[in-house]
């Protein structure tokens, strides 16, 4: 491309957007074309973010941002792997100390994500922040957006949709959304009356109705999550304080494993957040001028504790992808990242249809687990 201002805009300001963004900076330092890369972030909805663990692979990709430094004990809780009552009742364990290229982490999730946003103020990203894109415009060579409360448009020759699952580009773009499963998490944080010397393992257990989650984190707190669906959750009434303690308290092995590493009984929860984990993917996740990273290309079950993982790995091959997009600009230079990102959602399926079928053999009888066997969703 001969333009000697060649405008990137990034719509999402998690790591998704923040390593598009990153990763973007890098290649066009190494690069004689040069481009100003715009990163809008969405106004602060006040409620905790839900994605608090990253496995050992998430080190590699912060390294390739020259960031690995971010996964410090300092702030963070190492994590040395999980501990799961799933297809039966046995106790399965997976270890990281086996893996050589990291650690994993339980985050202090609204640090880790500040920490990236300043790293892409310090490299050089324009951030426009608590900003709202309220409408897109697509012409023959740009895309046009309008954002609160800025009254100025601002057009790019390319266009990222890092907006999670509210797909704010490809939504607008009218790119069609295939939906596997969905699955409702149910999550309280509880705060910790003092530290705990037990390794933070991740605590996971299957039960008659969905599936358990748990994990202490950084500054003396623990999330715990009870992953069904809506059907479930209607039913159940496993929104209410009281219904969600109860289904806690009555998965015995799991209730004695948080009680043991988070070193004190478990009170019922003052304030339960609901969030939908939905697993799809979008029908295309590139256009002539455009791409799609994280949880606007594809979103994962919880149940993978890949979602950050995913966003940092994509954002880093997104950027590789527009390098080749600038040099001859059309979809066909974006295809072997569109090809990744099937391939991936491909194994996430495989993984995800495993760990559902094992759970739906040590529970034959329940709704919940035959609507995954059948995959009725």
């Amino acid at each position: 491309m001969t333009r000697s201002h060649l405008s990137i805009g990034i719509v999402g300001g998690g790591p998704a957007g923040c390593a598009t963004a990153l990763a973007l900076q890098k290649q066009f330092a190494s690069s004689s074309e040069k481009a100003e890369i715009t990163l809008i972030t969405a106004p602060d909805s006040g409620t905790p973010k839900i994605g608090e663990t990253v496995p050992p692979a998430a080190s590699s990709y912060l390294r390739e941002l020259d960031l690995e430094s971010l996964l410090s004990e300092e702030f963070h809780l190492r994590c040395p792997g999980s501990l799961s009552q799933w297809g039966d009742e046995s106790v399965g364990y997976n270890d990281f100390f086996i893996t050589p290229i990291g650690q994993g982490f339980h985050l202090d999730r609204t640090l880790f994500d500040k920490n990236l946003l300043s790293a892409c103020f310090k490299r050089g990203v324009t951030v426009v922040e608590n900003t709202k894109v309220t409408a897109i415009k697509q012409s023959d060579r740009t895309i046009s957006l309008n954002c609160e409360p800025e009254l100025d448009k601002h057009e790019f020759d390319f266009i990222v949709d890092a907006s999670g699952q509210h797909r704010v580009v490809t939504r607008s773009l009218s790119v069609a959304n295939n939906l596997f499963d969905r699955v409702v998490s149910v999550c309280a944080f509880v705060e910790l009356e003092s530290n705990s010397s037990a390794p933070a393992h991740t605590i996971v257990s299957s039960d008659e109705y969905g599936w358990w989650y748990a994990a202490r984190l950084p500054n003396n707190r623990a999330i715990l999550s009870f992953n069904t669906d809506a059907d479930e959750l209607k039913q159940r009434r496993l929104n209410s304080n009281e219904k969600w303690y109860h289904a806690f308290c009555n998965n015995q092995w799991f209730y004695t494993q948080c009680c043991e590493q988070f070193n004190q009984a478990i009170p019922s929860p003052r304030v339960l957040f609901v969030r939908t984990a939905p697993s799809s993917i979008l029908s295309a996740v590139i256009g002539d001028n455009w791409l799609a990273v994280g949880d606007a290309a594809s979103s994962y079950d919880s149940i993978s504790s890949a979602g950050i993982t995913k966003s940092l790995k994509q954002g880093i091959r997104a950027a590789k992808a527009i390098l080749n997009w600038v040099d001859n600009p059309n979809k066909a230079s974006l295809s072997a990242y569109q090809a990744l990102v099937f391939q991936d959602f491909n194994e996430f399926i495989k993984l995800h249809q495993l760990h559902y079928d094992s759970g739906a053999h040590r529970f034959p009888n329940s709704a919940f687990w035959q609507r995954r066997l059948l995959n009725e969703i």
